[in-house]
């Protein structure tokens, strides 16, 4: 009888060590903090400019958007020197990069279960030439092709909104009845010239005998979500 006992209370206790021995596993890959888990190598360096913290939470960690977009958010581990607080802007000199370290589960006031990138701030290191495009205040970039490609229309544009750097973001004129302009989904940018002065509503002609060809691409942030549209120019 006593055996039995004395091989039941082994069985009990293997069960409990394995499952103290995985909970101890799990506590060191999370540094202590519920919902992280950090990735055994570090990954990606992400192309982000700035945050904006709306929830500092476990261990002096930070919820925030990144690049001014809702949609983008991240948790920021912060080094031995940061504190985060409320409403913070933290912005990313040419020296720091936002480099994805793992990830991190949590749970929305409205009870949606997310998972967002884990990041740190690392000082010292500049992103690769060859993954870095031209990045706005907006989150937005543009990428430009070593070659024209294809043609996207032979008709007229509308500009529907002029950025900061004198492009114009517009939409494919698919029809004109009685002085109203009716535009298609086509919506595309076209970069300032030297001299060229865009305004919104502003039709803009395509040369006779070329077309507007696409030349790159543009993303953008619009109302939380991620649009990209080609860049055109007539040749």
């Amino acid at each position: 009888m006593k055996k039995w006992i004395i091989y039941l209370l082994g069985i009990i206790t293997g069960i409990i060590l394995t499952f103290a021995f995985a909970f101890c596993v799990n506590l060191s890959n999370s540094s202590g903090i519920i919902g992280l888990e950090i990735f055994e190598e570090s990954g990606d360096y992400m192309e982000y400019s700035q945050f904006e913290v709306f929830q500092v939470v476990e261990s002096g960690c930070a919820l925030a958007h990144a690049d001014e977009s809702l949609g983008t958010i991240v948790l920021i581990i912060p080094d031995k020197n940061q504190k985060f607080y409320d409403d913070q802007k933290i912005v990313l000199t040419k020296e720091q990069c936002a480099q994805r370290v793992g990830t991190y589960k949590y749970s929305t006031k409205s009870g949606i279960e997310k998972t967002v990138p884990a990041v740190r701030i690392i000082n010292g290191v500049e992103l690769p030439k060859s993954n870095k495009a031209i990045v706005a205040k907006n989150n937005s970039e543009k990428t430009l092709f070593d070659k024209p490609g294809d043609c996207v229309s032979r008709k007229n544009f509308e500009v529907q909104e002029v950025l900061e750097s004198g492009d114009a973001i517009a939409l494919e004129i698919r029809e004109t009845i009685s002085g109203y302009v009716f535009t298609s989904d086509l919506e595309v940018l076209i970069l300032a010239q030297e001299g060229s002065n865009f305004y919104n509503n502003q039709i803009v002609k395509a040369p006779q005998g070329k077309c507007a060809r696409q030349i790159g691409n543009y993303k953008y942030e619009q109302y939380g979500n991620t649009k990209v549209i080609p860049i055109i120019a007539f040749k």
